[in-house]
């Protein structure tokens, strides 16, 4: 997520208090909490909360994000993205988990990220499929040539 030559320190992360507006970009490693207004995209490594009070307008990036306030952007989230019931998401949302709690509200189209053997085992699926094709194509045509052949 960060530029390799970036050093990366452990702390408690980034707090956007309620009364606080920010334009631009905010990029932590570690967590972010916002309980204010942020007009740009939201990125974190680790974990966004975005609580009641709090309104994002643009995209945010995380592997865990919880919303309780307003967010119009495009959201991706790793592992999980929860929307409690005062939650607002109006855009995109792309995570692996997704909750939506009753009296939350989105607006959008979702999409699921795969696990990564995922796609693995649906080409293996993929080429035992074909193979059974194959055989039944090849039975068919053994039934066509010899009349005489059964398959039980």
């Amino acid at each position: 997520m960060f530029e390799k030559n970036e050093t990366t320190i452990s702390g408690p992360g980034t707090v956007i208090g309620a009364n606080v507006k920010l334009t631009g970009t905010l990029k932590d490693s570690n967590d972010i909490t916002v309980h204010g207004y942020v007009d740009g995209e939201v990125i974190s490594d680790r974990d966004i909360v975005i609580t009641e009070t709090a309104s994002i307008k643009g995209p945010m990036t995380a592997n865990t994000i919880t919303i309780s306030g307003k967010v119009n952007g495009a959201i991706t989230a790793n592992e999980k993205l929860e929307i409690n019931p005062s939650g607002k998401v109006y855009g995109s949302i792309t995570a692996k988990d997704l909750i939506v709690h009753s009296g939350a509200i989105f607006v959008g189209k979702s999409n699921s990220i795969k696990d990564k053997e995922e796609p693995i085992l649906e080409k293996k699926l993929e080429k035992i499929e074909k193979k059974e094709e194959k055989i039944e194509k090849d039975i068919k045509n053994e039934k066509k040539d010899n009349p005489k052949y059964e398959v039980e």
